[in-house]
């Protein structure tokens, strides 16, 4: 005989299926209606650069020294216009920036706000033996990318914000022996170069085009669940090469800072 807990149980594990099919079918329909979508697309003409000093290690990092912030966000725009193609949507300059239509399928977007901070990470290696513990600390060189995007459908959105780091690459390698009671290390550090930086530009705007898009398709399908009753339970991710729709993973989208 089924107790009432495992009753309830069922009960709640039928709604929430049913809830995740309805996003599911939501979103396709938003995908299906809205093939051609036109954005008016700003990014800003400079971003915040600032070199971080460190004060625990008395010291600061040269990775940016000869960056370009022109570059950087040339590189960034036409990559972000470029993947939002990919999505359905054509980014346009509009010929009067005064009167940009916006509506479900013509949209305004603005990165109004973007900071790129060189610092220096302490990472922190950690090592086990069978009773020993190891740590071994090393100065990495980091790149903080921090955006802030408005957009608009018909409604402004709350802002949106997305923040990443680009840090050197890290390799170490141990090996323990147990008789001689000592562990020999060794470790690997690829520096970031300028070129590593716009390669990263280039990645960042593939990200902010699906990040943009997705937010954009979620919003319509918690709008449309919460006529129907529902509450919203899942971020989807959309893959326009495969197709495909996806739960996100935790923290792979833009956080909505409502102020």
């Amino acid at each position: 005989m089924k107790t009432r807990k495992t009753i309830a149980f069922l009960g709640l594990l039928t709604v929430l299926l049913s809830s995740c099919q309805t996003e599911l079918k939501l979103a396709r329909q938003y995908i299906a209606t809205r093939p051609k979508i036109e954005a008016a697309v700003y990014f800003p003409e400079e971003a915040t650069v600032k070199v971080e000093y460190n004060p625990n290690l008395e010291k600061q990092t040269e990775v940016l020294n000869g960056f370009s912030q022109d570059l950087f966000l040339d590189v960034m725009y036409n990559v972000y216009a470029e993947t939002m193609f990919d999505y359905g949507v054509l980014v346009y300059v509009p010929e009067n920036t005064e009167e940009v239509q916006v509506d479900s399928i013509h949209w305004l977007v603005m990165l109004s706000r973007m900071e790129i901070s060189g610092r220096i990470t302490e990472y922190e290696d950690y090592l086990f033996s069978d009773t020993e513990e190891y740590r071994y600390k090393h100065p990495l060189n980091t790149v903080n990318v921090a955006s802030w995007f408005e957009v608009n459908d018909g409604d402004w959105k709350p802002v949106l914000f997305s923040e990443h780091n680009l840090m050197d690459g890290f390799d170490s390698r141990a090996d323990y022996s147990f008789w001689a009671g000592r562990i020999d290390y060794d470790y690997t550090i690829d520096t970031l170069k300028l070129d590593d930086i716009y390669n990263y530009a280039v990645y960042l705007g593939k990200l902010y085009a699906g990040y943009t898009y997705d937010y954009m398709m979620n919003s319509y399908v918690g709008a449309e669940l919460k006529k129907k009753g529902y509450s919203y339970q899942v971020m989807l991710r959309y893959d326009p090469y495969k197709k495909q729709l996806r739960y996100a993973d935790e923290d792979d989208w833009f956080v909505v800072i409502n102020e």
